[in-house]
């Protein structure tokens, strides 16, 4: 695997852990308000919020990281796909160009 995949997998993974870190958060402070107040209710939000900050900033870190195009290794399981399905990974010329 390339290391470019390996970031790729690992900030993806850090984004999804931070959603749900937040919205256990964010669902906590709900279920705290009533019984311990105002305060406890705030002070989970205010985490809750950090933590989507921190999946915006692994989401704009993985843009620049991710495998861009063939490079990915993507590409090279979608042409397998594609000629174990037609027997070809040529790409069809549509009509509109063809005189």
């Amino acid at each position: 695997m390339h290391p470019r995949t390996a970031w790729h997998r690992v900030l993806v993974t850090a984004v999804v852990a931070f959603l749900v870190l937040a919205a256990a958060l964010y669902a906590a402070s709900v279920f705290l308000a009533p019984a311990d107040g105002r305060n406890t209710a705030g002070l989970f939000v205010g985490w809750a919020m950090f933590a989507v900050l921190g999946a915006i900033a692994a989401g704009i870190v993985d843009f620049f990281v991710r495998p861009l195009g063939g490079r990915s290794g993507d590409a090279d399981v979608l042409a397998a796909a594609e000629e174990a399905r037609t027997g070809s990974t040529r790409v069809q010329q549509g009509r509109a160009g063809v005189r």
